[in-house]
């Protein structure tokens, strides 16, 4: 799987598997759809104040979970898991949202 080399987050680490495995998810699961990464932005909110205990989210090539433990990402091939802290996987959304809008407008 090819990655954008310049998409990356403020507190990105390229040698953290956690990121590393987020950076996929975003990727090869939310792609280019504003729409999936808003719904995911309102599901981190939801399970932030405890209006869902938790929430899971199957795509193309990962199993997504939220819960106040963070964001536990799960790749259905290989079925390796990586977690990231709540802070953490929403700010990588929230510039992945910006990327998606940037690339519309080029």
């Amino acid at each position: 799987m090819t990655l954008d080399p310049v998409f990356t987050w403020p507190g990105y680490r390229a040698d953290d598997p956690a990121h590393q495995q987020l950076r996929a998810f975003l990727v090869m699961d939310i792609q280019q759809s504003p729409a999936w990464a808003q719904e995911i932005v309102e599901k981190i909110m939801a399970v932030r104040s405890q209006q869902l205990g938790q929430w899971q989210r199957l795509g193309n090539a990962y199993v997504l979970n939220l819960s106040l433990q963070g964001a536990q990402i799960e790749d259905t091939v290989t079925e390796s898991s990586q977690t990231v802290l709540l802070e953490e996987f929403e700010a990588a959304l929230r510039a992945w949202q910006g990327w998606i809008q940037h690339n519309e407008t080029c």
